[in-house]
């Protein structure tokens, strides 16, 4: 009997051992929003409400925890000391904000008992949890998680990340999606930017960052619909970084569509591309993908030559004007280009002694002509050469065009109009005509 007794407390005490391991290995593994950036870390603290006493069958009991004064609003002690819901009406499997509210005050000046982090949409995980009842804050936005720990559990992020898009809306020619545009030095370019608001979307900031060469036109040119007015506002001094910052307020619905259009100046050449940036905070330092657009403007230039261009010799001060397809001559002020109505208003540029006259910059697509107004001395006016920037084309081709011009030597007299000295060849040559054949009949009659 004493052998027997002895197994049965040895095997006893294993399983106790067992039974204490098995409740402290549990783990809580959560899965971030669908929609999460690649490169965006979410973090996961996770407290614990009540203990738990699980039955390895999925059915687990809660007790209150020996370190917890009283208990939160909506929940109570049954007569055996397991915890229930006060009301007893509604939806019993899921919390009310309310009780949501009071279990977050409950747990507010406790320490997390795990954190799990994530990067983009790989899972989190916390192990080492004993059984039990466990509120998990994230820091994507407003949206807690309340579950069930029996010794392990999957959890998903109900928090849904806020997206925002952006195109351009105004400009001479943009493409099909809207992301790049062709526009002239001086003109407005509008841009449209549609946010989505995320579920629990919290802390919801838009950010724009214009790229030198562009110049937002303030504050005053911003419009933001889908909301009320006193659900945003537009910072008088944006934040570091930015040229335009918009702060949102908390709770604004799911699914909400906000539109926001603003207005920005082209005011230098872009031959390469003028991007502006967009993206949206929100949660605890987190931040969606950023958006980008393009703005692009052309240029024409002129390498002149001295006869033809085979034989590589340049021809200094000539001077160009270029006209567009309204019959308006192009002049630069500053940073703004205009079209005047005579050829006398229009800039000149110069050919120098390498035959290269400065570009025509700053322009948007259409069809242009250059004209040669001033013509070196001794050299003939060259014709007129007409160029098209094309819509929808953004290499470098296009955007930079090079028209290569010819002067010839010599002076050109007209070739209508009068009939000139014509008339005196055709007189002399009748007279020479007419006179030998009086002298051949001569000779024959003397014959």
């Amino acid at each position: 009997m004493k052998k027997i007794l002895s197994l049965v407390l040895a095997l006893a005490m294993v399983l106790m051992v067992g039974a204490a391991f098995a409740a402290n290995d549990g783990t809580i593994t959560i899965t971030p929003p669908a929609n999460n950036p690649a490169d965006a870390q979410n973090s996961y603290a996770i407290y614990k409400v009540f203990d738990g006493v699980g039955d390895g069958d999925g059915h687990i009991s809660y007790t209150k925890m020996a370190s917890k004064e009283g208990m939160p609003a909506g929940f109570e002690l049954d007569s055996a000391g397991n915890v229930k819901l006060t009301r007893t009406t509604g939806n019993l499997n899921e919390l009310t904000s309310d009780e949501i509210a009071a279990l977050a005050a409950y747990v507010a000046n406790d320490n997390p008992v795990a954190t799990a982090t994530s990067v983009g949409t790989a899972k989190a995980t916390a192990t080492g949890l004993a059984d039990g009842y466990y509120f998990i804050k994230t820091t994507t936005g407003s949206v807690v998680t309340v579950d069930t720990a029996n010794h392990s559990v999957e959890v998903i992020d109900k928090n849904t990340v806020p997206e925002l898009d952006k195109t351009i809306t105004g400009a001479s020619d943009i493409t099909d999606e809207g992301k790049k545009a062709l526009a002239q030095i001086g003109t407005d370019v509008e841009y449209t930017v549609p946010i989505t608001v995320g579920k629990g979307s919290i802390n919801l900031v838009f950010h724009d960052k214009m790229q030198t060469g562009l110049t937002f036109k303030g504050n005053s040119y911003v419009t933001v619909t889908g909301i009320d007015d006193d659900q945003y506002t537009i910072k008088d001094t944006p934040d570091t970084g930015d040229d335009l910052t918009i702060t949102f307020v908390d709770g604004i619905a799911e699914g909400t569509v906000i539109t926001v259009k603003y207005l920005a100046t082209i005011n230098a050449e872009a031959l390469t591309k003028l991007e502006n940036d967009a993206y949206l905070t929100y949660g605890e330092d987190h931040h969606t993908t950023h958006k980008t657009t393009e703005t692009y403007n052309a240029e024409i230039s002129v390498i002149k030559y001295d006869g033809a261009k085979a034989n590589g010799k340049f021809l200094d001060g000539a001077g160009f004007k270029l006209k567009n397809a309204d019959g308006k001559y192009y002049k630069l002020t500053g940073t703004v280009v205009s079209w005047v109505d005579t050829e006398a208003e229009g800039d000149e540029h110069m050919s120098g002694k390498d035959g290269k006259v400065p570009a025509f910059i700053g322009l948007a697509n259409g069809t242009y002509t250059l004209v040669e107004t001033t013509v070196p001395e001794g050299y003939n006016k060259a014709a007129d050469v007409s160029l098209t920037i094309a819509s929808g084309d953004y290499t470098l081709d296009n955007l930079k065009q090079v028209a290569e011009i010819e002067n010839n030597k010599g002076t050109e007299l007209p070739s209508t109009g009068g009939i000139g000295t014509t008339i005196f060849y055709i007189l002399g040559g009748l007279l020479v005509i007419g006179a030998a054949v009086v002298l051949v009949a001569r000779r024959k009659a003397h014959n």
